[in-house]
């Protein structure tokens, strides 16, 4: 079933490999040092050594999902800014097929979100044993009360360019990207601080209108956080943040496919008018993930989870407990998306939005990301860096929505 673990060559044995933008079937993957090095036909196989192979008969390979909006999982919350909390969320997530992620803040008290940021970096330092954190998502506290979600609205406030920085250093440069509402961002300043030192600006929780909305995406803003959520609803006399997001060519839409957050025909307009390679699936998974119903923490507050539906006291939806490789099932059974499309929006999307260019694919020279899935998609195997870092059970390779 699976090679012995080496992190110096293996290789991988694919029945049907999506890369993916394009299928192969019966395909040789050649990983050293944890990354791809070479791609061959099956049939100019060399002579390789079982404990060096990995086939699982009839499994689909393609790259590993990248979820770029993780608030924790297993009932940790990684505003906690701990081990504990990241290793819980790298593990839990690595179940789902998912083999990078930028832990996720929410708006708190300056002296919360240092916490939270110190913490995170000095975790990043150590193995997680799961999927990789490949940077910091700062959500807030920059986002309009009008749009605020389950953020609390105590805590959110104009920009503080001063503030950011010190972010910034707290986190090591961890921060890679940032959401904001563009009118709570006097003359973009902080939007154009950010793009300077490489973090990316996601437009959310905001009632800007059609012209704030462009503004901040001439200057480089070009993500909007959870597509739809949490911010003015679309209007035939002021189209608002959204109508930008949905016809502007330069704005990647991330959204969360859980049916709950979005209904699938708003899901499926979004799809059409902007294309898988520029919808990034995210979860917005909280600390419920992975756990039954009860109650849960989320950035300071605890929320609520009935039949897997996550809410605050108010009732608002407060974070989810989806997952990326159920949101992929459900573009499939829902929309019928093709199957390589709705793998191109959990992977290859995310990364390109992100400007990660040896992750989202499989390529010669990208990470040995990689999942494996079963007739019905779920996981079967997960690997990170060419190495196995979740294996499902023999007893339950079946599916389970």
């Amino acid at each position: 079933m699976t090679a012995a673990q080496t992190d110096h060559e293996i290789w991988v044995l694919c029945d049907t490999l999506f890369t993916p933008y394009r299928q192969h079937s019966n395909w040789l993957l050649h990983i050293r040092e944890g990354r791809i090095c070479r791609m061959l036909p099956a049939s100019e196989m060399d002579a390789i050594r079982p404990e060096q192979l990995i086939h699982l008969p009839d499994a689909l390979v393609a790259p590993g999902f990248i979820d770029l909006h993780v608030h924790g999982a297993s009932g940790r919350d990684l505003m906690d800014g701990t081990a504990e909390a990241l290793q819980a969320a790298s593990i839990t997530l690595a179940q789902h097929g998912i083999t990078s992620f930028l832990a996720t803040t929410m708006s708190a008290s300056n002296s919360c979100l240092e916490v939270a940021l110190r913490g995170l970096a000095a975790c990043f330092r150590l193995p997680t044993g799961g999927a990789r954190p490949i940077g910091i998502h700062m959500e807030g506290p920059y986002l309009n009360p009008l749009r605020g979600g389950a953020q609390d609205p105590s805590c959110l406030k104009e920009t503080d360019v001063g503030s950011f920085l010190h972010f910034v250093e707290l986190s090591e440069n961890l921060i890679r990207r940032v959401t904001l509402a563009p009118e709570m961002d006097p003359g973009l300043r902080l939007t154009r601080e950010a793009l300077a030192l490489g973090i990316q600006v996601s437009l959310g929780h905001s009632d800007a209108t059609e012209e704030k909305a462009r503004a901040a995406i001439d200057a480089g803003a070009a993500q909007v956080t959870h597509t739809y959520n949490a911010m003015r609803p679309f209007h035939q006399r002021e189209p608002g943040i959204l109508g930008v997001a949905l016809t502007d060519d330069r704005v990647y839409t991330e959204v969360i496919a859980d049916g709950l957050h979005v209904h699938p025909t708003a899901l499926k307009l979004l799809l059409r008018v902007k294309g898988a390679d520029r919808v990034p699936l995210v979860t917005d998974g909280c600390s419920a993930v992975g756990m039954p119903d009860g109650s849960y923490p989320l950035g300071g507050k605890r929320i609520e989870v009935k039949n897997g539906e996550c809410r605050g006291g108010d009732g608002h939806l407060a974070g989810s407990t989806l997952t990326l490789d159920h949101a992929v099932r459900n573009l499939v059974d829902w929309l019928d998306v093709p199957l390589h499309e709705a793998l191109i929006a959990a992977s290859a999307t995310p990364a390109r939005c992100m400007r990660i260019e040896d992750k989202g694919v499989l390529s010669p020279g990208a990470d040995a990301d990689l999942v494996f899935l079963g007739h019905d998609l779920e996981v079967l195997q997960t690997m990170v860096a060419g190495r196995i870092v979740y294996v499902r059970p023999p007893a339950s390779n079946s599916r389970k929505d």
